[in-house]
């Protein structure tokens, strides 16, 4: 069984109009794969991941400024990063509905997750976010995973490397990542 999860109509999230990393860029992903499985599907919904929960990748001072720099309004974390007041709240969602995602598949003891959020995470540093990327994801889940005893592989499969998530597991045997990517080329 898939279990899914999204952020609907709960994304607050502001890049700007015409910034690349917006809403409409999961649209694609929910109907593709609505199209590939059609009713089969669990839906969960996503919860917000704690300070303690992201404090699992990404460094304390990082988690704050994220918050911090969301209250006063937003702004850039680099050329290709942008939070608006509402990107804090999304992003600690789209961390969540990852690890709703892990809790779902633990109570049933099998199937297969997809979660479709944004901001995206694979970029994310555990000390900075960086192209597009707030927090880390897939690499939150699979700390939660690897924390259990669980052996966790990452397929990162995307136009641009996941350096995010490659860094934080780097020296971690817990976790296999795997990215393929074209750019660079």
């Amino acid at each position: 069984m898939l279990v899914l999860s999204d952020l609907g109509d709960q994304d607050q999230h502001d890049t700007g109009g015409r910034h690349p990393e917006r809403p409409a860029r999961l649209d694609a992903v929910r109907k593709g794969v609505r199209d590939a499985v059609g009713t089969e599907f669990v839906t969960v919904e996503p919860r917000v991941a704690t300070a303690d929960e992201l404090e699992r990748v990404h460094a304390p001072d990082y988690v704050r400024a994220v918050d911090e720099l969301c209250a006063v309004g937003g702004g850039a974390i680099d050329a290709d990063t942008r939070v608006s007041p509402g990107s804090c709240a999304t992003a600690r969602l789209a961390a969540g509905a990852g690890l709703a995602v892990v809790d779902e598949l633990t109570r049933r003891g099998d199937g297969i997750g997809f979660v479709a959020v944004r901001p995206p995470g694979h970029h994310a540093l555990p000390s900075i976010g960086m192209g597009f990327c707030l927090f880390n994801n897939s690499a939150i889940a699979a700390t939660t995973l690897a924390d259990r005893g669980e052996r966790v592989l990452i397929v990162d499969w995307d136009v641009h490397h996941g350096n995010g998530t490659q860094d934080v597991f780097w020296d971690d045997p817990r976790v296999l990542v795997v990215s393929m990517h074209q750019s660079p080329m």
